[in-house]
């Protein structure tokens, strides 16, 4: 698969969102701004070939490195310059047609057994995704790290960010 396919596939996998009407309240996730991570958050927009009253979607990002890439891309720039204890995420959420029927709780557990590589990546970057309805709205996380299997302290520090993180 291509890294435009890719892209393409994450763009798909992040306007997919769950049912819900235009007006209800969506907003960008916020991460927290804490020591060592940076931070940033997009609008809401409508999704590609959709009036954004069908589907709307916002994203956001945190990362222990510096954000290279637009907020909704799949970060290989960012990646590409991720030291092997860093961290990069992005969360996705919006309403639309296709909602998921799982719910997704918050803050999401990560586990080092659950982090696999995506293609197009460098193999040393380990993903962990999660995905589901929450507060009415579909969430896509992805937790990238530096590693192929994160630390317990990545996890921790991961973890940590996601604990803090602002839903709409």
């Amino acid at each position: 698969m291509t890294s435009t396919k890719r892209l393409a596939l994450l763009a798909v996998a992040a306007t997919a969102a769950g049912c819900g009407s235009a007006g209800s309240g969506l907003q960008p996730a916020r991460f927290p701004a804490r020591t060592g991570w940076q931070v940033g958050a997009g609008h809401v927009h409508a999704c590609t070939d959709m009036a954004r009253d069908r589907c709307a979607q916002a994203g956001s990002w945190a990362t222990t490195g510096e954000w290279r890439d637009c907020t909704e891309c799949l970060p290989q720039r960012t990646l590409a310059e991720l030291p092997s204890d860093g961290i990069a995420m992005t969360l996705v959420v919006g309403h639309g047609p296709n909602a998921p029927k799982q719910r997704l709780d918050w803050p999401p557990t990560l586990r080092a057994g659950d982090a696999k590589s995506l293609e197009g990546l460098p193999a040393r970057i380990g993903v962990i995704q999660r995905s589901g309805r929450l507060h009415g709205f579909t969430a896509y996380l992805f937790a990238f790290f530096g590693r192929a299997r994160p630390t317990a302290a990545q996890l921790a520090r991961a973890q940590a960010e996601l604990g803090g993180v602002e839903l709409p």
